[in-house]
């Protein structure tokens, strides 16, 4: 196999490398708003954002909290009780690839056109 046939095999296996024009963010904070409470766990959160990515194109990015860890409960008068949780970035759902909170890390990888 020559040198330029297997970069053209190694380029093609990384999905959605550089095709985002745009992203859309699922929150754990807005998750559990319009979710059951027995549902707010991390790994239904993980599994919400993996279906709600597949209604969105192949050029929106969805991200999602990375909830390293849930803390307890916060009371807030008028709202739902919500968990508390120790996040660490964000994560491109369909990619798994990371990115550090601050000055939009992800947006390196989104060409607006």
């Amino acid at each position: 196999m020559s040198d330029s046939s297997s970069n053209a095999a190694a380029t093609a296996t990384i999905p959605n490398q550089n095709k985002y024009r745009t992203y859309s963010i699922k929150s754990w904070h807005a998750y559990q708003q319009s979710t059951p409470s027995h549902l707010h766990s991390i790994q239904h959160y993980y599994a919400n954002c993996q279906e709600l990515a597949k209604g969105y194109p192949d050029y929106v990015m969805v991200l999602r909290d990375e909830v390293t860890r849930i803390t307890g409960l916060n009371w807030t008068t008028g709202w739902s009780a919500q968990n508390c949780a120790d996040t660490n970035g964000y994560v491109d759902v369909r990619t798994g690839k990371k990115y550090p909170y601050g000055m939009s890390s992800f947006c390196d990888d989104i060409q607006y056109r």
